[in-house]
């Protein structure tokens, strides 16, 4: 079974604490940054913990962690081939 990748828009200055939360919890999620200037970044989520992985989005947004989180595109995981 495949992950899914998530590209996200993310503020500038939040991109090491949501990578800190995600690396916290390795088995749900990687955080990749695509481009750290526009605040790019990329959730690679593990198969089965697609569920938890929102979870913990709708936990940094809610509960006011991090300013700006909008999930632009799904990429698939062929993360590899780029």
């Amino acid at each position: 079974m495949k992950g899914r990748n998530l590209v996200c828009e993310v503020d500038v200055k939040d991109i090491a604490f949501i990578n800190a939360i995600f690396e916290w919890y390795h088995e749900i999620a990687t955080v990749r940054t695509r481009d750290r200037k526009k605040g790019l970044i990329e959730l690679w989520i593990a198969p089965d913990f697609y569920d938890e992985a929102m979870k913990a989005v709708d936990w940094l947004v809610n509960g006011g962690f991090v300013k700006k989180f909008k999930i632009i595109e799904e990429v698939g995981d062929d993360w590899w081939r780029e």
